[in-house]
């Protein structure tokens, strides 16, 4: 059980507790999740999470054995218990869905929480019918645009030129929620940006949060910068845009067959690929996304696809052209 509770959320139904004796990391994590925070109403939560400012304590689980290797971690698990050591600098421990943290690094501490709390609420958005989607989601005028762009391909460079466009609806930078009717649903996070980007001078500083002890030390909008900009009712998905990056400064749209869409859409949202599975893992082992979900995300996505029109972008190097070509699809 939590030893204290510091915060609540709600995310569709899913009631967490946070809490713990490191206040700048539970603090940090209600930043992470503000959209969803929820009062006191008696309900038992679902998920726990408690954070102690500690050195990980190793030894009750050194006869466990590895069942995973991830970017970030090595994976142990062995009669109900899932261990996660983050190269030392934390370790997390999963019984049920109860999580431990112990840490003396703070960045890592918040990060395993994160991490675990956005695998825990993947598992009930499939479970309800809303599975996330990897992609940028926007909405214009005729509806929700998804833009699908490789890992650095400048996907958050757009998501920050969208938040300063009048009459756009930001849904998610990375992961909007997909409902039976082929709606897109929000799923704000805040928004992490390089500190040597060129739009890192532009962000509002009463907004900003920094991080240290990374390099280069990363930036991240918070929520309240562009909560303004987030539609509280789905929009329907008419257009999934294909990014590609080219070293030239022109930026062009051109239509694709929906076919094109399918080997993006399986690899980065029905298999999960293009979501962090450190913490999926931790939950499952070494078992496999269950087929059940698969199918499911799978028929979601194929039912939106057949009304949503698909569409090339190359992305050149004058950012600003590349916004300018996206936009012709929110106007």
């Amino acid at each position: 059980m939590i030893a204290s509770v510091a915060e609540r959320l709600n995310v569709h139904g899913l009631r967490v507790a946070i809490g713990g004796d490191w206040p700048e990391v539970i603090e940090a994590l209600r930043r992470d999740f503000s959209w969803w925070t929820d009062g006191e109403d008696g309900s038992e939560p679902a998920v726990t999470v408690t954070i102690e400012r500690t050195p990980p304590d190793y030894a009750p689980y050194a006869a466990l054995d590895s069942v995973a290797v991830t970017e970030r971690s090595v994976v142990y698990a062995a009669a109900g218990t899932t261990v996660v050591d983050y190269a030392g600098r934390a370790l997390s421990v999963l019984e049920g869905q109860s999580l431990l943290v112990q840490s003396e690094d703070g960045y890592t501490a918040r990060r395993a929480a994160f991490d675990f709390l956005l695998a825990s609420v993947g598992r009930h958005l499939d479970r309800i019918g809303l599975p996330r989607v990897h992609g940028l989601g926007l909405v214009g005028a005729q509806g929700a645009v998804l833009v699908m762009v490789p890992s650095g391909g400048g996907k958050t460079t757009l998501a920050l030129r969208a938040i300063r466009e009048p009459g756009v609806g930001f849904l998610s930078e990375g992961s909007p929620l997909l409902d039976g009717q082929g709606r897109l649903l929000p799923f704000p996070l805040p928004l992490w940006v390089r500190s040597t980007s060129a739009e890192a001078d532009a962000l509002p500083e009463e907004h900003v949060r920094r991080l240290s002890g990374i390099e280069p030390d990363p930036l991240i909008l918070e929520l309240p910068a562009f909560v303004d900009r987030v539609p509280t009712d789905p929009s329907p998905l008419r257009h999934i845009v294909l990014g590609r990056r080219s070293l030239g400064t022109e930026s062009t749209l051109a239509r694709a067959p929906r076919r094109a869409a399918a080997r993006p859409l399986v690899r980065e949202s029905v298999l999960g690929l293009g979501f962090f599975q450190g913490l999926e893992l931790l939950a499952r082992g070494k078992s496999p996304l269950p087929v059940r979900t698969s199918w499911e995300r799978g028929r979601r996505i194929l039912s939106a696809t057949r009304s949503a029109q698909v569409w090339t972008l190359e992305l050149g190097r004058d950012k600003e052209r590349n916004w300018q070509t996206l936009e012709q699809l929110l106007a």
